[in-house]
């Protein structure tokens, strides 16, 4: 078996790779796992195969947080554009005072509102991903405690 597979991914050429491979990938890694380890070769591999398989991780968390920003940018625009249409069209239509800024940031929030339900969505599948993140950290970790035993044992 290879057991020196961390970092056999290009930080270089990643972002081409496309969401699907990467799972794909990730899940090729997963059905790799020796389930309960008993030696230290099988804890070191276990090791390395969840450092990759965070790196996966790491790489759709960097890919879901560029959607989202971006998403939360354009939405902001136009929003911010609604809202002006709106005190303009208002000021030209209308004599008398102006309602309150918190009636024209209303109205442009539910011309935004499928953004932010999307905006919701991507926020929630980062959250996932980052919690799937420190999971696979923790158990990386527990691994090592693990191995580090077994060195004093012998």
């Amino acid at each position: 078996m290879e057991f020196e597979k961390l970092y056999m991914f290009n930080p270089f050429n990643m972002s081409e790779a496309k969401s699907e491979d990467i799972a794909e990938t990730y899940t090729n890694l997963q059905n790799e796992l020796v389930n309960n380890p008993d030696n230290g070769a099988e804890i070191s591999k276990n090791i390395e195969l969840y450092a990759n398989m965070n790196y996966l991780v790491g790489e759709m968390i960097a890919r879901i947080t560029e959607e989202y920003d971006t998403l939360k940018v354009e939405t902001s625009i136009k929003e911010n554009k609604a809202l002006y249409s709106a005190r303009k069209e208002w000021k030209e239509t209308n004599e008398e005072k102006a309602p309150a800024i918190s009636y024209f940031e209303a109205m442009a929030k539910e011309q935004v509102q499928k953004e932010l339900k999307e905006l919701a969505g991507l926020g929630a599948r980062l959250f996932r991903f980052k919690k799937a993140y420190e999971s696979i950290e923790s158990k990386q970790n527990a691994l090592k405690k693990r191995i580090e035993s077994i060195k004093y044992e012998l």
